[in-house]
């Protein structure tokens, strides 16, 4: 078994590369009718009548096709406790189906809490990209327990 990582383990400027596979329209569709039932997601037709020119993907789905491998890659492999939320979350330009997403995530920030001994701050930057083009930019701050906190 794997140990889990600390606070400590990770050093300002980790960076984290990887791809996520473009989406089918049925994919795209699919999520759209469960989670953001907007025309430009959900219909083919109606979305070509739209700035879009055609079907994208929601920003939400966008997001956590991006963020999910990270998670399980990364944070499910140490003493993350939670975040206190998403300092900035960006859609600049649409997803449209079949496009790759080029994902890079970096540790910007990281800082000892001042109020417990047991934890710490690791601020992250994503940057995802279709085509060299910046679709999504998400900051947030990750707490992770120190190893001092935790003999």
């Amino acid at each position: 078994m794997t140990q889990k990582k600390y606070f400590e383990d990770f050093e300002k400027g980790f960076c984290h590369q990887y791809q996520v596979p473009g989406l089918t329209a049925h994919e795209i569709k699919e999520f759209a009718a469960r989670y953001d039932p907007q025309r430009f997601h959900l219909n083919e037709d109606e979305a070509k009548k739209t700035h879009f020119g055609g079907l994208v993907a929601s920003g939400f789905q966008t997001q956590l096709k991006c963020f999910e491998p990270f998670c399980r890659r990364i944070l499910a492999g140490t003493k993350a406790v939670g975040a206190p939320g998403i300092d900035s979350l960006k859609w600049l330009q649409p997803w449209h189906p079949g496009e790759q997403l080029d994902v890079n995530i970096v540790l910007v920030g990281k800082r000892l809490s001042l109020k417990r001994d047991d934890r710490g701050y690791l601020n992250f930057k994503l940057e995802a990209k279709a085509d060299k083009t910046i679709t999504l930019t998400m900051e947030w701050v990750v707490i992770m327990l120190t190893r001092a906190g935790n003999t």
